[in-house]
């Protein structure tokens, strides 16, 4: 068993995108009107840019867009995104604008479709860009080529290149998202040497969260801690008693405000982590907007989670983590600066990068002990608290 799924299934699986990137790439000769053409950078008044991926996606897309800014001073710069992640960047001050592109609503039938390309197209963009890096994920290559964009260029990873002007090869070694993303502006010399996610949040969020604080008796004083126990796959989940130790840690040892973070969805296993803290922490699972959010991870001293959405957010704000990664790939979703610390085990099957356990133990997670973290909480907190040991 663990021969398939380690050796065979990503042969198998490799064989299969191969075969039909072939195909696809057949399919391109027909593709007449998409040629490449000499790329003038000095005329790309209206820059397009595209990100239509999850949160941790867009985060970390983020010094990519202060790269195209910088090479781009007096160009407008627009990009699209999922609603759900629109709070993430709406604020940027590197963007002129924000497009949301909701697929399953608003833009959901046909005809919505065509009214929203017939807008993108009425923009006459100069540059588009695909900041995608997933393979087989047609839906942001095609906005670019049906928008009506002069150039644009993207990832050719499995022949998704077939529709832009200018194909970017993949790397083949795997590399830090963040990087990976700045790889697709290449071909226009850009260049930017922090790589480090940077968001912004309102000055109504800011209030919100401040206000929501008071009202707890939070003061600028205490220690205020977020933990975020979810993930979009279970796999990608420390244990619940782990998260539960830690908490009664946080706030035995070190008095501090813990506040629980997530969404609606994983209130359940909150509420669950929550059953064996005695001294209850906030539960605000479901209860803000990802604005709000941001603006009350931005507030913490230190964020303890799973590798998801909320992690990045904090890295943004250049907060201190504790994470666990289980069976994500190192190289390409840990956090890169040294405020951050990351546990995972060195398994046989690990990384796997799969959605569910074949092993059906979660052994990547749950041989991570609690001892462990706690000790990395003094670590992290010994800036705060000097002269405990």
């Amino acid at each position: 068993m663990f021969i398939y799924y380690k050796t065979v299934r990503p042969v198998i699986k490799r064989i299969f995108y191969s075969l039909y990137a072939f195909f696809l790439r057949i399919f391109s000769f027909l593709l007449f009107w998409i040629r490449p053409r000499p790329l003038d950078t000095g005329k790309a008044y209206k820059i397009l840019l595209v990100k239509v991926e999850r949160i941790g996606d867009l985060v970390l897309s983020t010094p990519a867009i202060r790269a195209i800014r910088g090479q781009f001073p007096h160009s407008s710069i627009s990009i699209i995104v999922n609603p759900p992640t629109r709070q993430i960047i709406e604020n940027d001050p590197y963007l002129n604008e924000v497009i949301a592109y909701d697929i399953k609503g608003t833009h959901g039938n046909f005809r919505q479709k065509i009214r929203f390309i017939r807008n993108l197209r009425s923009r006459k963009f100069d540059l588009g860009i695909d900041l995608s890096t997933r393979d087989f994920f047609f839906t942001p290559a095609w906005l670019l080529c049906l928008s009506g964009t002069k150039i644009n260029l993207g990832l050719d990873n499995y022949a998704r290149g077939f529709l832009f002007n200018i194909k970017v090869k993949s790397n083949r070694e795997p590399m830090p998202l963040a990087q990976e993303v700045l790889h697709i502006l290449s071909p226009l010399g850009t260049a930017i040497s922090d790589i480090k996610p940077k968001l912004f949040v309102s000055g109504e969020d800011k209030n919100y969260v401040q206000e929501y604080l008071n009202r707890e008796g939070i003061n600028k004083e205490n220690l205020l801690i977020a933990i975020h126990p979810g993930g979009f796959y279970e796999t990608q989940r420390w244990r619940a008693d782990g998260f539960a130790k830690v908490a009664r840690y946080l706030i035995e040892r070190y008095k501090a405000r813990v506040v629980f973070v997530g969404s609606q969805e994983e209130n359940k296993l909150i509420n669950e982590i929550m059953s064996l803290i005695t001294d209850k922490p906030i539960n605000l699972a479901g209860k803000t907007s990802l604005g709000q959010l941001m603006a009350l991870i931005q507030r913490c001293h230190l964020f303890i989670g799973n590798s998801s959405g909320p992690l990045h957010i904090a890295l943004g704000f250049n907060i201190p983590t504790i994470s666990f990664l289980g069976p994500t790939l190192p190289e390409r979703w840990q956090p890169q600066s040294r405020e951050n610390i990351v546990f995972r085990k060195d398994l046989p099957c690990s990384p796997c990068g799969l959605g569910y356990c074949w092993r059906k133990d979660f052994a990547c997670m749950k041989e991570i002990r609690p001892e462990e973290v706690m000790d990395a909480v003094d670590s992290q907190l010994k800036l705060f608290f000097k002269g405990i040991s």
